[in-house]
């Protein structure tokens, strides 16, 4: 009888240890998921940036914060990144840039941007995730581009990746 409860305190305790073992693997394998997809999208806002440079959509000196966006001569205004985290958008907003502050707009009823119908809607926001982007002049014609993209863990935590590239004046395009 003895030998029994010893053995079923046993199998009592692996088994203890087993489902621990799985729940770390499954908190963990969400982690890297949401580690996988901020690395994603740092690196597709980065190449956004890039892209509306070499599309010329943007000129160099609209390529800026909120505040520092150079508007002279562009036939496009644009207001700018904001320097706060932001939630992120699952598209971009009426100007086609993400990233920005008008990404949660929605055209409302009438299907029209820039009408009074238009509202901040909060069922376009990709959920668990936020990003800032911080744009620094180096020289006239370079500038550092720094992408954060905050992701949401398990038990409240927040975890932040970067990104960081550098833009010149040069766009590139194919032939």
């Amino acid at each position: 009888m003895l030998e029994a409860i010893v053995a079923v305190f046993v199998l009592t305790i692996g088994l203890i240890g087993t489902a621990a073992a799985l729940s770390y693997a499954v908190h963990f394998g969400a982690i890297s998921r949401n580690v996988t997809i901020a690395k994603g999208m740092v690196v597709s806002s980065i190449e956004d940036i890039e892209t509306l440079r070499n599309s010329r959509r943007l000129s160099f000196a609209q390529i800026a914060n909120v505040g520092n966006v150079v508007n002279t001569g562009s036939s496009v205004v644009f207001t700018g990144y904001v320097t706060d985290f932001q939630d992120i958008s699952l598209g971009p907003g009426p100007d086609g840039v993400a990233g920005i502050a008008d990404d949660l707009t929605d055209p409302g009823p009438d299907g029209v941007f820039g009408t009074p119908d238009d509202f901040v809607n909060p069922a376009l926001v990709r959920s668990g995730y936020r990003r800032r982007v911080i744009i620094t002049d180096l020289s006239s014609s370079m500038k550092k581009v720094e992408v954060t993209v905050q992701y949401f863990g398990s038990g409240g935590r927040v975890g932040e990746i970067s990104g960081v590239a550098y833009l010149n004046d040069e766009s590139r395009t194919t032939h």
